[in-house]
Order: structure tokens, then C-alpha cells, then sequence
């Protein structure tokens, strides 16, 4: 941790929470450097709020190529989750019944690490759709 970090009250680890919890945890490890785990995609839809996640339709890409991939896919599921739910009360729904579970789900199966975008996206896109449990 550096020391500015630290004098600042801002350690890494509590950085990281308060990325996962306001969606934005694959910017935060992306901007680090690091590798985003395929999981770490489903964040933004998952606990974003409608401002944020309408602004990844808007600008899904950034200068980092090696992401450009999963921040285009995220965008076509961040535009069908705002298309599917109406306002931030459909969104929180969605969020805690359907996206939150499968992001959990993702990130407890080893397997996940290794899938393309295109597994992704339609695993979120059936999950989404059918709005109840998913299957992998």
C-alpha cells in the first residue's frame, strides 16, 4: 500500500469493496493493471445503479485493447438490462433476485475463468430474459 494511501485512509482492500459494491470492480482492476476475472464483468450489472450502467452503453471502450472485448459485451447486456426493467425499482429487483445470485454463482465456478465473452453474455442474456435461476 502506498504511504499516500494510507495517510488518506484509503487502504486497498477497503478501495476494492467500495468498487464492488458501486459496480465499478473490473474498472478498478482494469485501471490497476490487472486482470478482470470473467465473473468481475457481472458487477456493474449487478450493483450499479441505472446512471452508471446506462453510461457503459454509451462508452463501452476504453484504451486498454486486452478488455475491449468484455466492455463491449458488457454494454450490449447493460443496454438490455436498462431495455428490461423500468426505472430504478426494476433495476433493484433485477439486481437482487437475478444478477447479484449469478454473479455469486460465477464466481464460485472455477470453470468461468476460461470462458469467452460470448459464453458470457449469453449466460447473463438467459439469466436476464427468463429472470430466474440459471443454468450452466
Amino acid at each position: 500500500m502506498k504511504k499516500r494511501e494510507h495517510e488518506a485512509g484509503n487502504s486497498v482492500l477497503a478501495l476494492e469493496c467500495a468498487a464492488f459494491l458501486n459496480g465499478t470492480l473490473a474498472e478498478y482492476w482494469d485501471e490497476k493493471g490487472l486482470t478482470v476475472p470473467v465473473w468481475a464483468w457481472t458487477n456493474l450489472l449487478a450493483h450499479g445503479s441505472e446512471a452508471l450502467i446506462a453510461e457503459s452503453v454509451a462508452r463501452p471502450t476504453r484504451p486498454r485493447k486486452m478488455a475491449r472485448s468484455w466492455r463491449i459485451a458488457r454494454s450490449y447486456l447493460a443496454y438490455e438490462v436498462l431495455d428490461v426493467t423500468s426505472g430504478q425499482d426494476g433495476l433493484t429487483e433485477l439486481q437482487s433476485t437475478v444478477l447479484i445470485p449469478l454473479e455469486l454463482e460465477l464466481a464460485a465456478r472455477p470453470e468461468v475463468s476460461r470462458w469467452s465473452p460470448r459464453l458470457w453474455v449469453d449466460t447473463v442474456d438467459n439469466a436476464i430474459r427468463n429472470q430466474h435461476s440459471f443454468r450452466f
